[in-house]
């Protein structure tokens, strides 16, 4: 414990020496825009029209300028915004103004979506004007609803829902768009009149990309430190503390196999209270998941474990707060995790296990970020009830930087104590070297159970992402029983090191080539005593990305493994223990994203441990309409192994139907050849009002050892719930 504790004195003596340097380089490359929101007696209709007195009276915002494929130039079409804002809402007017609106491109419409294929407008605010973390709306020509929350300037928690309007219109001169956002839905510091502020616009059959305020295109329009202002929001004091979501549900499942069945309703609810303007307190009683989307499947080809995400509402609300570690992606999913939240609640296998209870507090006090989480899981599997906790708590440091600490008790499938310690450190800023933007990590964390007593788990990480050159260098050590019980680690008894550049040019001279990239990315695992245990060294030449919007890359990896036990693969092959050199070779290519059909598709040849593996895949969406959208995936692997040959296939297929942007019926078909079964999961959902949803969702499974298509398992569920403010 005590190499825990100097680490983290030393992580707080480097954020206060480091504070004068940064403040003092703390000036904005370019001026920041700002707008001034109209207070108003009379609100908007929310139709998409735009012919209310009171836009016509509101300063307008717009001068957009390009981030593709020019940097800082006008972009090709007008676009124009206007804010306002009354007792109860802001409410944001946009006109994207197209000089072709027959070639406007809407193709989408489900709730929480994000419009990719689409003309979209992307909209970024920062209610309490920290300069880090704030919330994102989207939207395009559909009225299709997206929003997230932004957390530490990056784009995150996209399964976070608010309640809010949006209506947008086709015409012969663009598309236009209205949008209310009750303050109910968002927090904010009533005694602020200024919010940080961005918007962007995608004109898709361009594959062009601009906003209102720009500092350079390798920065996100989710940069909170970066981006504009709305100001004079003077007077919002309004605002309800109480909020009351309750259910009902109706479960019915039936068993083939036994011949059971089982009809049960239930309800329950939760209740959240507003602390202060940002910080919520929320109790959940009789927690339910009935509504949740089914986890797409995986085949695995390695010795380790997968990793499925996170999909229920209630621990995906405000999760930006618990995220520790290195912000950057590809450290993050390679490392331990001290807190995965999937572990609460449900099995390794994704069973569900009663929550009686939950408690969460989550939100932001001054610089301090606050999140803790308290469950009481039911009776399960011989286990008795268990309480969990999670207590995460950091502060904002520099100008965009932070230093905290992250702790959980418990265990959910045993009734052993378990402990686990963390504190980290990160670094950020867009000023490194005047305009770029320099990431650093440091953490380390500590695990204690009742058989393995203290073990730990510490690394660093230092990135470069910025559009010509993105680097980085990355290291950690996890010791051999370092296994947190509420979080996840996929290796155990190792150190790694990993690099990775990439450099980016983009040639003026070629009409048809936008950019292209030439990567190199490695990574070296090695044991506690050094001896190398696995290494794969990653060549991209090129990946090329083309003004059209297509993109191809040819890829060749080197890959050693060392492994010390046989082990078992998806499709049933068996690798023995020894040490294996592996090259393999790989092409890809995406459709471009404006297409009537998009996705991609690849192939993949080369060597395999002791033999050899061939994988043929392809991803393809088709929306011929905005009322359907449909997709289809499949992967087909061969393999080739001295003692025999086996194939291992998956395959996906996915219907939604838009009857409007609030109300969608989806249908998922998957198949593996693995475990010779399909699964058909069909959700139907409505918000017939703001806040108040309905479901109805099928589960199936299909395949025994004589018929693919019998029908094994079936489940039936619905669910209601509103929402009540007071």
């Amino acid at each position: 414990m005590r190499e825990l504790f100097h680490l983290g004195a030393a992580l707080a003596g480097f954020a206060g020496s480091a504070l004068a340097a940064d403040e003092s380089s703390a000036s904005q490359t370019k001026p920041r825009p700002s707008i001034t929101a109209l207070r108003v007696e009379q609100p908007p209709v929310i139709d998409g029209v735009l012919d209310d007195a009171a836009w016509q009276k509101a300063p307008a915002g717009g001068d957009f300028v390009q981030d593709e494929p020019g940097d800082g130039v006008p972009m090709t079409e007008r676009t124009e915004f206007r804010v306002l804002y009354d007792a109860r809402a802001l409410y944001i007017g946009i006109w994207c103004y197209d000089s072709e609106p027959e070639k406007i491109l809407a193709r989408g419409m489900t709730r929480d979506d994000f419009p990719m294929e689409d003309d979209y407008i992307y909209i970024a605010i920062d209610t309490f004007l920290d300069r880090r973390n704030g919330y994102n709306f989207t939207i395009n020509p559909n009225g299709l609803r997206y929003d997230a929350l932004i957390n530490n300037n990056s784009h995150s928690s996209s399964n976070w829902d608010a309640i809010w309007e949006c209506k947008s219109q086709i015409s012969d001169k663009g598309w236009f768009s209205e949008i209310a956002i009750p303050f109910d839905s968002i927090a904010f510091n009533p005694g602020n009149s200024t919010w940080g502020f961005n918007i962007a616009r995608t004109i898709r059959r361009k594959n062009e990309r601009g906003r209102w305020h720009s500092e350079g295109r390798h920065l996100r329009t989710s940069a909170m430190a970066n981006a504009g202002e709305i100001r004079g929001l003077e007077g919002l004091g309004n605002i309800t503390k109480w909020e009351f979501l309750p259910y009902g549900m109706g479960k019915y499942r039936h068993n083939n196999d036994t011949g059971d069945e089982k009809t049960l309703g239930d309800f329950g609810g939760d209740l959240s209270y507003r602390l202060a303007p940002n910080l919520n307190a929320s109790l959940s009683v009789n927690t339910d998941f009935a509504e949740t989307e089914a986890d797409y499947r995986q085949l695995n080809f390695t010795r380790f474990s997968l990793q499925y995400p996170e999909k229920r509402d209630f621990f995906l609300k405000d999760s930006g707060i618990f995220k520790f570690g290195p912000s950057s992606r590809r450290s993050r999913t390679q490392s331990s995790t001290p807190f995965f939240s999937r572990r609460i609640g449900l099995t390794h296998s994704g069973h569900q296990v009663p929550i009686n209870l939950a408690t969460k507090i989550t939100g932001r006090v001054g610089k301090y970020n606050i999140g803790l989480i308290g469950a009481m899981i039911g009776e399960h599997d011989g286990i008795d009830s268990q309480n969990v906790f999670v207590t995460r708590i950091s502060r904002n440091v520099l100008e965009q930087s932070s230093v905290g600490m992250i702790s959980t008790m418990g265990d959910p499938n045993s009734d052993k104590d378990t402990y686990m310690i963390g504190t980290d450190f990160n670094y950020r800023t867009t000023k490194f070297l005047t305009d770029k933007t320099l990431r650093a990590s440091v953490y380390t964390m500590a695990n204690f159970d009742d058989d393995t007593d203290w073990n730990y788990a510490h690394g660093t990480d230092i990135s470069y992402p910025n559009d010509l050159i993105d680097a980085g260098v990355s290291f950690y050590q996890v010791d051999e029983e370092f296994k947190p019980k509420l979080g996840y680690t996929r290796r155990t008894g190792i150190r790694r090191f990993g690099s990775s550049f990439s450099y980016r040019p983009r040639p003026e001279s070629i009409d048809w080539l936008r950019k292209y990239h030439l990567s190199y990315r490695n990574s070296i695992y090695t044991t506690l005593d050094n001896d190398i245990e696995s290494q794969k060294h990653s060549f991209y030449i090129p990946y090329l990305d083309f003004e059209s919007g297509h993109n191809v890359y040819f890829k060749i990896e080197q890959e050693y493994d060392k492994p010390d036990h046989d082990f078992e693969v998806s499709g049933g092959g068996v690798v023995p223990a020894g040490e294996y050199w592996m090259t393999n070779y790989a092409l890809d290519f995406d459709l471009r994203d404006a297409g009537l059909i998009n996705g991609g598709f690849g192939y993949e040849l080369g060597d395999w441990y002791h033999g050899e593996k061939q994988t043929a895949y392809f991803r393809l969406g088709f929306y011929p309409a905005k009322w359907l959208n449909t997709s289809l995936s499949y992967s087909f692997n061969h393999f080739e192994l001295p003692e025999t040959q086996f194939d291992a296939q998956i395959a996906s297929g996915n219907i939604r139907i838009n009857f409007t942007p609030d109300m969608g019926w989806s249908h998922l078909i998957q198949y593996d050849d693995v475990s010779e079964s399909i699964g058909y999961n069909t959700r139907f959902f409505w918000e017939f009002k703001p806040g108040k949803k309905f479901y109805a969702v099928i589960r199936q499974n299909y395949g025994d050892e004589d018929h693919l298509f019998s029908l094994r398992q079936s489940e039936f569920a619905i669910k209601a719930l509103t929402t009540f403010r007071f």
